[in-house]
Parts: C-alpha cells; structure tokens; sequence
C-alpha cells in the first residue's frame, strides 16, 4: 500500500470510530424530557452506522461481511461511507449548536470540554468524508484508465 492510501485508510477507521464516541456523549447528553426519544434514537443510529462503517473500513466483523454487503451495501463502497460520514459530521455539528445556543439562552452552564470533544468527532467526521470522497475518486480513476469501456464500476450486487 502506498501512503496515500495509509492515510485514507487510518482516517477512515478514525471516522468510522468517532461515530460510536458521539453515539455514547449523545446517550450522555440526553435530557429527560419530551426530547428523550430522539436522544436516545440518534445514539442508536450513529452507534450502528458507526459500526457498519468502521466494517467498511477494517472488516472487523468479518462473519458479517456477507449479512452487511446485503443489506447495508453503502457501508462497503467509499462513495456511501463518505455520504455516512458527511452527513452524521454536519447534523452533529448542527445538533451541538442548537442545543448550546438553546442551553445558553436559558442560562445553563454548557461544558466546554465536552463541547470540543464533540466538535473534535464533528472535524473527523468531515475529514473523513474528504478523503472518502477522494479515496473513491482516485480508485475509480483508476479502474477507467486500466479498463476503458468495460462494465459498470458502481454496479451493485442486486439479489433477486
């Protein structure tokens, strides 16, 4: 592997590892309040999204590897982790930012360790999706300049 490729691959495993880390301060974050529901199903969904990205990323799970290529394709291709990867990055972000501007407003003190934590999980995110997205890029680059005109390269596997 060249270091280019390093670099895409450990920044990857790092996005895909800070979705779980925002999963758990979310499930910390949580108010009991009417706003309990959605807390508790947005850890849910980046704790399992992180985790069918860092399979992406690493095949850690790899009794799975068929199960989530079925199922969840995107989170095999680096095209659909960097969408993943972008799309939790900028609403964790936007989340983080009501949530402080409404907390400031009503005069509560906010944890500016926290607050860096979570932005810190928020830059990954997006890093991550960068190079992603230019990981996906430079692969599919590739693929044309060795097979011009041959199949489809973002053809999934469709089951019947």
């Amino acid at each position: 592997m060249s270091s280019a490729e390093d670099v895409a691959s450990f920044t990857g495993t790092v996005s895909a590892c800070a979705m779980p880390l925002l999963s758990f301060l979310g499930l910390m974050d949580v108010e009991f309040s009417a706003s309990l529901i959605h807390g508790l199903t947005r850890s849910v969904v980046l704790g399992g999204l992180g985790l069918l990205c860092l399979q992406g990323e690493t095949g850690v799970f790899y009794r799975q590897t068929d199960v989530i290529q079925e199922n969840c394709g995107f989170a095999m291709k680096r095209l659909g982790r960097g969408i993943s990867y972008l799309l939790a990055g900028l609403y964790c972000a936007g989340a983080r930012t009501a949530a402080v501007t409404q907390a400031t407003a009503a005069g509560e003190v906010v944890s500016s360790a926290f607050g860096f934590t979570w932005y810190t999980c928020c830059a990954a995110l997006v890093l991550g999706s960068l190079v992603s997205f230019w990981a996906w890029h430079g692969q599919r680059r590739s693929d044309l300049l060795q097979n011009p005109g041959g199949p489809d390269l973002d053809a999934y596997y469709i089951s019947s």
